[in-house]
Order: C-alpha cells, then structure tokens, then sequence
C-alpha cells in the first residue's frame, strides 16, 4: 500500500441522508477515523452543492496516482447509480487504492468488499421505501377517518 502518499477527504456542502452536516464536522470524523489507523490525511475535497453533482469526485479519481486511497465522510456520499458507484470502484482498485468510510468504519480495499457496501446501500433503500410506505398509508387511513 502506498500509505506513504497519503489519504484525500471526501465531504459534501449538500444535505447528507436528509440530514445538514456540517463540513467541520464531517473534517472532524475523517480526521479522527485517519488518526486511529494512522493514515495520513491530505485534507479534503468538498462536492458542490447541486444534486447529483459529482465534479470534485470524478476530479479525485484522476488523483488517484498520487494517492494511497479516499476516505469518504459516509456511505451516503457514494452516486446514487449503480453505474457510477461500480466505475468508481473499478477506477479506485484499479489504481491500487483502497477507499474508507469514516462514519461507518468500512474498507473497501478488494473486489469482495464491494458487495458489502451495496447490501448496506440496498437495505438502507429498503428501509426508505418501506418507511415512506407506512407514512402514505398512515396519511390514508387518516383521510379516511376524516370522511
């Protein structure tokens, strides 16, 4: 591993998992997670603002050989579409990095631990649907009860 050429941060400016983090607090936890596994941090990259918008990303992956890997704030950071999480990883392995969550505590530094992430990212969209699910249901029964 490369560690030696250090890690970039990866954080966001937009609302992450419906929630605003702030990119302080999101520095802070990369910070803390590189320090326990004495990784060198190279400060971090901050996506813009605007939804599915992935610049500063796409402009990381060129870094690549410069770099021993990224260290993402969260999971929830990744592209919402398979197709650019799976180019993303293809780009990050075949570059010999790895790429941390800090949040989560996850690695992926093989193809095999790809699968992990995207049963987390799947039962994550499960919960969602289900969870929006019981709201329309519950808004229903409501109207009901109202007529």
């Amino acid at each position: 591993m490369k560690s030696k050429l250090g890690w970039r941060g990866y954080i966001s400016s937009r609302e992450i998992a419906g929630q605003i983090i702030p990119q302080r607090v999101q520095n802070l936890v990369i910070r803390n997670y590189t320090q326990k596994n004495n990784m060198l941090f190279l400060l971090s990259a901050t996506e813009y603002y605007m939804d599915n918008c992935y610049m500063m990303l796409n402009s990381l992956q060129e870094e690549l050989i410069n770099l021993a890997g990224l260290v993402f704030y969260s999971l929830d950071l990744l592209p919402g579409e398979w197709k650019r999480r799976k180019q993303l990883y293809e780009t990050i392995l075949s570059k010999e990095c790895e790429v941390h969550f800090a949040l989560e505590e996850l690695v992926i530094a093989r193809g095999e631990q790809i699968s992990l992430i995207e049963d987390i990212l799947s039962c994550r969209t499960i919960a969602m649907e289900a969870e929006n699910g019981i709201e329309q249901v519950a808004r229903a029964s409501l109207l009901f009860q109202e007529t």
